[in-house]
């Protein structure tokens, strides 16, 4: 997936960068305007889907390594009677697996667009997109193992989940090749400029909600004991670029319809996840 995003990205700029090169015959004297004189601004509005890469999505699955894990929940002794007791144990609980395939769901991806439009065939753009993601997978206990290592372990799943928000913002160049006065299509590509916020990151046993954050910092948490939480903010801004490409549709008074694909390659400000990674959107925006 790394291979195919980037090359698609590095495909869509390149036909994006060479636009000077691109004649058609049929096309000479075809011109289609997105302002009363070819040049000016133009807003939209779009709604879409967006699917991340499930690299950064293993931040939520509760390893050792992670900023939030497991052992900070099961550490409490507080917390781990209430998952003991939960769990209808006689002996001890421990965790016989984590995930280690977590991603993300698919994401819809409402947003909106301005672009300045230096004639009819260039323009310069920029996007705001906000997502939701959700990460999910299980947690596995062992309750009471067997001292016989024949025997069947006492295996429980429940969920693991991540929640997190993020707002892109992409900023570059647009080259529009028009077909007839109603048909367009259009490549571009630029820079891209994002911020991640953790919103979520948790296990669920019975359904009862354990937060692997620490809110509490040093003072760790005591039931009816008034533990003074805390505001933990994790996440922060991120770079990359993209890509994309789309059809056009002119209808009467300027109104535009364009459907498209989006590629990204970019880096998300998670701690000990900040590698290169793709994504890739589809949407479909109204412009006026």
């Amino acid at each position: 997936m790394d291979r195919l995003a980037k090359n698609l990205f590095l495909y869509l700029l390149s036909v994006l960068t060479g636009f000077t090169t691109y004649a058609q015959s049929d096309e000479a004297n075809v011109e289609v305007d997105y302002s009363t004189d070819g040049r000016g601004w133009v807003f939209g509005l779009n709604v879409g889907v967006y699917y991340p890469s499930k690299a950064t999505a293993a931040y939520y699955n509760g390893k050792s390594s992670n900023k939030n894990n497991v052992e900070y929940v099961l550490s409490n002794y507080y917390w781990y009677q209430d998952i003991f007791h939960a769990l209808g144990a006689n002996d001890s609980i421990s965790v016989a697996g984590l995930p280690e395939n977590m991603h993300y769901k698919l994401a819809m991806q409402p947003g909106i667009y301005a672009q300045y439009c230096f004639n009819s065939t260039l323009a310069i753009m920029i996007e705001f997109n906000y997502m939701k993601l959700k990460a999910d997978d299980v947690i596995i206990f062992e309750v009471d193992p067997p001292l016989d290592y024949l025997g069947n372990p006492d295996l429980r799943l429940y969920p693991m989940r991540g929640v997190e928000e993020r707002i892109y913002a992409d900023i570059g160049l647009k080259r529009t090749y028009p077909k007839t006065d109603k048909l367009s299509y259009y490549v571009m590509g630029g820079v891209n400029v994002n911020s991640t916020q953790v919103k979520k990151s948790s296990f669920y046993v019975e359904d009862v909600e354990y937060n692997m954050i620490n809110i509490y910092e040093d003072g760790g948490y005591v039931p009816n004991g008034n533990s003074q939480t805390y505001s933990v903010y994790q996440g922060g801004i991120g770079v990359g670029g993209f890509a994309g490409a789309g059809t056009a549709l002119t209808f009467a008074n300027s109104i535009v319809i364009e459907t498209g694909i989006t590629a990204h390659w970019l880096m998300v400000k998670l701690e000990d996840y900040q590698n290169m990674n793709p994504g890739f959107g589809a949407y479909i925006r109204f412009m006026f």
